[in-house]
């Protein structure tokens, strides 16, 4: 293999030196680092045998043109149970799979744009937001801004997103809004992530509006799962409503902690309450590499593809793939990248 087919294979994964460092390295317990790949790529120094035969069982193939979009909201009236996490994990593995993904942050706290380094006060500054979309000062397509793998992309919030509930509690018929700010987008790409903000407002309902289907993340605590009914009975209105076509794709237990008998008896409860109903997801174990991937400003999953939980979110993924297929793409119709 030369240097620069190894490059044009790199780009193709849509990563950068450090980020396909980190990908071989996890596949071949190696400690390659970005220098070691410039080496390689710019010939000088011999890419090593085994790195040439991993490529070779990882292949990316092409993808064709994308779009359209299965639209996903991650809601959960309570705060903290992992929807932003849930959002830049499973949004990062579609695309490092080859898929043209958009995440819609529709928290004012801005968490998920935070996440991935977009820097959301210059969003703000140049009324590039969510807040702007809504209001139909700008489009969709103008506000993305790029993460650290390109097929990720951000429609970043900001504080000023919250005086949109009062704006849209004014408004006639204002639970279509965000569908119709993202039409034009959800032609162009295949998934649309939207992390919802903590509430059962105006916000949500317009991102439930949006949406194909949703993901429930809930902690494995009695409150957060006491509040799952309430969110049940809004998807239902939303689906008697305006979207009678609204799927629940399944609930993702967070920050569970097999120790605990609290958490034991939650998972227990929510397996017997919707399990026969609605998929339960293997849970999130409780651990602090989320929070602190943040810190790296990327998901989790592009320094550490075997963290705790991250098997679940592939789940997810998978899932997703599938109800795209079924949804949205005609038989026969996009090759799907591997690896």
């Amino acid at each position: 293999m030369l240097g620069e087919q190894l490059k044009a294979y790199r780009e193709a994964r849509g990563q950068t030196r450090e980020d396909f460092a980190a990908f071989l390295n996890e596949g071949l317990d190696r400690s390659y680092d970005r220098q070691r790949i410039s080496r390689w790529e710019n010939g000088g120094e011999r890419i090593p045998q085994a790195v040439v035969a991993f490529v070779r069982k990882h292949p990316v193939l092409p993808v064709e043109k994308p779009g359209p979009a299965l639209v996903v909201s991650l809601a959960n009236q309570k705060g903290g149970v992992g929807k932003t996490t849930g959002c830049v994990n499973v949004g990062r593995m579609l695309a490092d799979r080859g898929y043209s993904v958009v995440l819609v942050d529709s928290d004012p706290q801005a968490n998920a744009g935070i996440h991935l380094s977009v820097d959301v006060v210059a969003c703000e500054d140049a009324e590039k937001t969510l807040y702007y979309v809504l209001k139909g000062v700008a489009k969709a397509e103008e506000c993305l801004v790029e993460t650290r793998n390109p097929r990720l992309r951000v429609l970043p919030s900001s504080l000023k997103l919250a005086e949109s509930e009062t704006e849209l509690a004014a408004q006639q018929f204002s639970h279509n809004t965000l569908r119709s700010r993202l039409a034009e987008l959800r032609r162009s790409v295949d998934f649309i992530l939207i992390d919802c903000p903590p509430t059962l407002g105006h916000l949500v309902t317009n991102a439930l509006v949006a949406s194909d289907t949703v993901l429930i993340p809930c902690q494995t605590q009695p409150l957060a799962f006491m509040g799952m009914g309430t969110l049940r009975r809004q998807i239902d209105f939303v689906r008697e409503r305006g979207n009678p076509t609204l799927s629940l794709l399944g609930i993702v237990p967070t920050f569970y902690s097999g120790r605990t008998t609290q958490d034991q008896a939650t998972l227990k409860d929510m397996h017997d309450t919707y399990g026969q109903e609605v998929h339960i997801f293997p849970p999130i174990p409780n651990t602090t590499l989320y929070p602190q991937s943040s810190a790296g400003g990327d998901a989790l999953v592009a320094f550490n593809a075997k963290a705790p939980g991250i098997g679940t979110f592939d789940l997810v993924v998978q899932t997703l793939i599938a109800e795209r297929d079924r949804r949205i793409v005609p038989a026969g119709h996009g090759v799907m990248t591997h690896g």
